[in-house]
C-alpha cells in the first residue's frame, strides 16, 4: 500500500514539472568591436618658441671721477707717432718750459703699446691723434686727468666730463659757434666730404641742430661725384644756408657746381668749416665771400705760418699752462691767459677760442 502511494506521488510530481514554464536567463548581447579601431590623433600643444633677441647696449659714458689733483705726482706727455707734431711739441716745450717752474717730473711716451700697466696719479698731455685718444681710457687707472692735443671731440663719450679737456682748436667747437650765425635759418643744406672728418662733423651737426637740418649729401673728389652730390640736393634756392664740411681743397671744385642754369647760389650764404686748413693770406678773391672760421685778436690774413701748425703750437702752450697751474694750485683753472689771445675760458671741456665766421 505504501509502495502504491509513493508511485502515485512520483507521477504527480512529474506531471507538475512538465507543465511549468521554462525560465531562461537572458544575457545582454555582446557588443561587437568595430573591425578597425580608428586611431585617435593626439595633439600636443607646443609652446610657441619666442626667439630671443640679444640687445646690444651702447657703452655708456663714464661718470665723473674722483680726482685729487694734490696727489698727482707726475706728468706723462703722450705724443703719438707723428714726426711733424712731435717736432713742433719739442720746439715749444724747450722754448717755454723754463716759464713753468712747477713742472718738474715728465715722462715721454710715443706709442700706446709702451703703456703696460694702468696709469695712476698722473697728468697726461696728449695724445696727438684721435685713435690713441680713443684707446687711452683702457690704460687709465685712478686719479688721472688728460689734456688732449687732439681736436676730435667725438671721442668725448669715452671719458668722464671731469677727466679730460680739449685744448686744440676743434671743428666741433666751430659747429657749436655756427649756431650764432644760423639761428634765424629754418632750412639748411649740408654738403660734407666723404671721409672720416666730414662724416663725424656731419653727425655732430645733426645732433646739435636737429630742427634746422633739412637735407645733406656727401661729396668726393671727381667731377662726376661733385656734380652728382649737388644735384641730389635738389633746388638750392630752398636752402637759406648751405654748410660745407671739408678738410681738403675739394670744396673749391664743389662751389663751382653751386651754379645752375637758374643762377649761382650766393656764396655769402655759405659756411665752410675746414679747421684752419687754408691760409687766409693766400685765399683767392673768388672764394672770399664764403663764411669761414677766423679768430678775434689774431689776423690770419697776414700770417705766414700754416694755421694748423700755429694752433698746435698754441695748444702746447695752453697745455703746459694748465698743467703748471694744476700742480701749483691743486685744481683745474677756469681760464688761461696768453699773450696773443688774451684770456681764454675753459667751457664745456674745451678751450673757448674767440672763433668767428667771416
Amino acid at each position: 500500500m505504501s509502495l502504491f502511494k509513493n508511485i502515485i506521488i512520483l507521477l504527480t510530481l512529474i506531471s507538475f514539472f512538465s507543465c511549468a514554464p521554462t525560465t531562461i536567463e537572458k544575457k545582454k548581447p555582446i557588443e561587437k568591436l568595430p573591425e578597425k579601431v580608428e586611431e585617435i590623433e593626439i595633439v600636443e600643444e607646443k609652446e610657441e618658441e619666442v626667439e630671443k633677441v640679444e640687445i646690444i647696449k651702447k657703452p655708456s659714458k663714464p661718470v665723473d671721477k674722483i680726482i685729487e689733483f694734490n696727489n698727482i705726482d707726475k706728468i706723462i706727455v703722450f705724443l703719438s707717432e707723428d714726426e711733424i707734431l712731435t717736432s713742433m711739441f719739442y720746439d715749444v716745450f724747450l722754448e717755454e718750459i723754463d716759464n713753468f717752474p712747477d713742472i718738474k717730473k715728465i715722462e715721454f711716451i710715443y706709442s700706446i703699446d709702451e703703456i703696460q700697466n694702468l696709469i695712476n696719479n698722473s697728468l697726461i698731455i696728449g695724445p696727438t691723434n684721435s685713435k690713441d685718444l680713443y684707446d687711452l681710457p683702457n690704460k687709465l687707472g685712478e686719479n688721472t686727468f688728460t689734456i688732449s692735443l687732439s681736436n676730435d671731440f667725438s671721442v668725448m663719450n669715452k671719458y668722464a666730463d671731469n677727466e679730460i679737456i680739449f685744448v686744440f682748436s676743434s671743428p666741433y667747437h666751430h659747429v657749436e659757434i655756427l649756431g650764432n650765425y644760423i639761428n634765424s635759418s629754418n632750412s639748411l643744406g649740408v654738403l660734407y666730404k666723404q671721409n672720416e672728418y666730414g662724416l663725424k662733423l656731419f653727425e655732430y651737426f645733426k645732433d646739435t641742430y636737429p630742427l634746422k637740418y633739412i637735407k645733406s649729401s656727401p661729396f668726393g673728389d671727381s667731377a662726376v661725384d661733385l656734380e652728382l652730390s649737388v644735384k641730389l640736393m635738389g633746388d638750392l634756392n630752398t636752402y637759406e644756408n648751405i654748410i660745407i664740411f671739408d678738410d681738403t681743397f675739394s670744396y673749391k671744385d664743389l662751389v663751382g657746381y653751386l651754379a645752375t642754369e637758374e643762377g649761382t647760389y650766393p656764396l655769402e650764404r655759405t659756411y665752410l668749416i675746414d679747421n684752419f686748413l687754408e691760409q687766409r693770406k693766400n685765399l683767392e678773391n673768388y672764394y672770399k665771400p664764403i663764411n669761414r672760421t677766423f679768430v678775434q685778436n689774431i689776423d690770419l690774413t697776414t700770417m705766414d705760418e700754416p694755421h694748423r701748425e700755429f694752433f698746435f703750437r698754441t695748444s702746447v702752450k695752453i697745455s703746459l699752462t694748465i698743467a703748471n697751474q694744476i700742480l701749483k694750485n691743486n685744481f683745474l683753472p677756469s681760464a688761461v691767459d696768453l699773450d696773443d689771445f688774451g684770456r681764454l675760458p675753459l667751457e664745456n671741456m674745451m678751450i673757448n677760442y674767440p672763433v668767428i665766421f667771416d
